[in-house]
């Protein structure tokens, strides 16, 4: 992970939850990541225990020695080509998480404290995370063919893939994963827009008072909010001076 990347993810985490005060990947005795000394690293470290998991079944299923990596040690009690693969997914991983935050939903209560004084996922907690990162490898994106495939699929498409490679059956070896096509309309922006909205303004954009009154009140409770069309293009075409960042 590189440290222009840590860093705008250190950003959105404080962002989206400042209350968690996120400061990098580490933990309390060694800097590693294995015991999780905050709830951002706790949520990272379940999620990436997920992805692993996947990967290792994944690698499984076409007979590969997942003892003997590329990028990764190679070490007997450890699995490098798992952990190389899981590099290709990790950011699904790292979304998952961002959107679960967004949803403002989860706070420091949801979370566990050891008596080693590492942070731990009570159980409801851990089932939105399940429930983000399944959605997630469920997405479909145009991968082969011009066909839209899950990143559940892409992810054993690609291990098959080298596996072709090693055993000769194809002369290069590409591992392209699509991006995922994130359409949002309530970006921070347009939430500042419509809060510090003024009458005059409602009915430029055509808005009526009800709806914008909604608006505003799923922005204060971090709700998703929807706007279409007109309306929508109108709000970021025009500026709202004097904003204050409420959202």
């Amino acid at each position: 992970m590189s440290e222009s990347y840590l860093g705008k993810m250190t950003e959105i985490f404080n962002k989206l939850n400042p209350e968690f005060h996120f400061t990098g990947r580490k933990d309390k005795t060694n800097s590693r990541n294995y015991n999780a000394s905050d709830e951002i690293n706790a949520l990272l470290n379940y999620g990436y225990s997920i992805l692993e998991s996947e990967v290792r079944k994944t690698v499984n299923s076409v007979g590969l020695d997942y003892s003997v990596g590329f990028l990764h040690e190679i070490n007997q009690s450890h699995t490098p080509l798992v952990y190389d693969l899981q590099e290709l997914f990790r950011w699904l991983i790292d979304l998952s998480v961002i959107e679960l935050l967004e949803e403002g939903k989860i706070k420091k209560s949801d979370f566990i404290i050891t008596e080693n004084y590492h942070t731990r996922l009570r159980e409801n907690t851990a089932k939105m995370l399940i429930e983000k990162i399944t959605q997630n490898f469920n997405h479909k994106e145009l991968y082969k063919n011009n066909k839209r495939y899950s990143y559940q699929n892409i992810l054993h498409n690609q291990t098959q893939q080298l596996v072709n490679f090693i055993l000769g059956k194809q002369k290069q070896l590409e591992l392209n994963i699509p991006k995922i096509k994130l359409e949002r309309n309530d970006d921070v922006e347009i939430k500042e827009k419509i809060l510090n909205m003024t009458p005059q303004q409602r009915k430029e954009y055509g808005i009526n008072t009800s709806t914008l009154w909604y608006m505003k009140k799923n922005i204060v409770e971090k709700k998703k909010i929807n706007i279409y069309g007109k309306v929508k293009n109108k709000i970021q075409e025009k500026s709202i001076p004097n904003m204050s960042t409420k959202a």
